[in-house]
């Protein structure tokens, strides 16, 4: 059994350090996933998500507000737990800074202006590595795909967005994700446009 668990960590820190996510980070996400979203209420009982009337005319409407069976995925976790990942895999300022030759507070204000994407954790910027090459630059196009994206959207739904194939972006015949148009060289006005409908 100790044996098992020593393997299990020592994968956990090998996959940490492949994916560049500091340990300590994770381990204060994990605690705050568990803590704050392991269950959400709604998830035990739907009807809590509504005032009473409400809940009575939704089900007498159809919605079916039955609690949630044990073996229904629980949506309010596995959002915060994604969320979680993109905050610990996500480069701080100064990396960025560092990587583009440029100060703290100019990496900041490009977050404020969205020709980056970032995130807040606690009251810092983190910026997600899917938008810069390995070199650690922006990849061609995302200072002009970022703005488009409406305010408000969900950091995991932007996530996805940019890493899932979109049935408009075609190469080759094969269709690509966001990201994989911008790293082909590709126009990033189609990705405007798409990003904009989200």
């Amino acid at each position: 059994m100790a044996r098992t668990r020593r393997a299990a960590w020592v994968r956990l820190e090998r996959v940490l350090e492949d994916n560049r996510i500091d340990q300590e980070d994770f381990e204060l996400l994990t605690i705050r996933v568990i803590e704050e979203g392991w269950r959400s209420p709604a998830a035990s009982d739907p009807t809590l998500a509504f005032a009473a009337d409400d809940a009575t005319i939704l089900q007498q409407g159809g919605l079916d507000l039955a609690p949630m069976r044990p073996s229904e995925p629980d949506i309010v976790l596995q959002t915060a737990t994604s969320l979680a990942f993109i905050e610990a895999k996500a480069a701080p300022a100064a990396e960025v800074a560092a990587a583009l030759a440029v100060s703290r507070a100019r990496v900041r204000q490009r977050a404020v202006e969205r020709t980056l994407y970032a995130v807040r954790v606690d009251d810092e910027w983190r910026f997600p590595r899917w938008q810069f090459d390995k070199a650690g630059r922006p990849l061609p196009g995302v200072a002009s795909v970022i703005p488009a994206i409406p305010r408000g959207v969900h950091p995991v739904a932007v996530s996805r967005f940019m890493s899932e194939p979109s049935p408009d972006l075609e190469v080759l015949d094969e269709r690509v994700s966001p990201l994989e148009w911008l790293r082909s060289g590709g126009d990033p006005e189609p990705v405007v446009a798409i990003a904009r409908e989200l």
